[in-house]
């Protein structure tokens, strides 16, 4: 097979208080009240293109560029304090995609790796993809516990699901295949949420993974740190240390987190 190429987008940043991506234990701590400024971080918030010869795969979408304009007023405005978004015009996915030579019609497929509010609200931006979808698990609790997602997709565009297959891959031993063929799969890493998924994308004996929120940035890694909002922290865990797993194999190219600092805009060939 072609090389498979993968571009890593940096769509804003996000303000958040560090015990989200620290899992520091105050439960108060997310919500930023009572914390100041030195608590807070600033993070990439990433999407990711992969280019493949059998049809080029979005996953997430990142900030809406809107926010460049406006702050979010969802909760009564408290989103913005638990999730900030940093973002300019030019910094939102469909203005990615244009600079590095392609249009929303070329996207054959848009994954949601889960709807959280920071992967989801660039839908608006690339609304006219021929296919969106996320997990069965994580649209159903999307609809079932409203109370964590900001709803930015009904009235936008249709959002389809795909079913988790019982293939012995992953921490739960589930995935879907994307082209049938195992080169691009999505990974069931449950627990920051029910439906999650991380990507596995292989070209021989070589692969990369796309963490997305499976870990938030390099002491995830260093030392063993869950996400801070988690629905299992039993399941986070496992995730988590298959992520590490993966990072630790000869033949993994590198493990990359959505919203790790340390990662650049790059495009990287497997």
């Amino acid at each position: 097979m072609r090389n498979i190429k993968v571009h890593i987008f940096h769509t804003g940043k996000v303000k958040v208080d560090r015990a989200i991506p620290l899992h520091e234990k105050n439960p108060l701590a997310v919500t930023g009240f009572m914390r100041g400024k030195k608590k807070k971080m600033v993070l990439p918030v990433s999407a990711y293109l992969i280019q493949h010869p059998k049809g080029n795969i979005l996953i997430d979408t990142g900030w809406d560029s809107k926010f460049a304009r406006e702050r979010p007023k969802e909760w009564f405005g408290l989103v913005d304090k638990i999730s900030g978004p940093i973002i300019t015009d030019s910094e939102g996915i469909d203005s990615k995609l244009k600079r590095s030579g392609f249009e929303v019609r070329d996207i054959e497929h848009i994954f949601i790796s889960h709807m959280d509010f920071d992967h989801t609200s660039g839908l608006r931006l690339v609304k006219d993809a021929k296919d969106i979808c996320t997990s069965e698990e994580e649209w159903k609790a999307c609809n079932k516990f409203s109370f964590r997602y900001i709803d930015t997709w009904t009235g936008i565009c249709n959002v389809k699901t795909f079913h988790y297959e019982n293939t012995g891959i992953g921490p739960v031993g589930r995935s879907y295949d994307v082209f049938g063929d195992g080169s691009v799969l999505l990974i069931h890493t449950p627990g920051h949420s029910h439906g999650l998924f991380s990507v596995k994308i292989q070209n021989g004996n070589h692969y990369l993974i796309l963490g997305n929120d499976g870990a938030y940035v390099s002491d995830s890694f260093e030392k063993h740190i869950i996400p801070g909002f988690t629905v299992d922290n039993k399941k986070a865990r496992a995730s988590l240390e298959w992520l590490i797993s993966c990072r630790n194999d000869p033949d993994c190219i590198g493990v990359f987190v959505n919203h790790d600092s340390t990662i650049a805009e790059q495009i990287v060939e497997v």
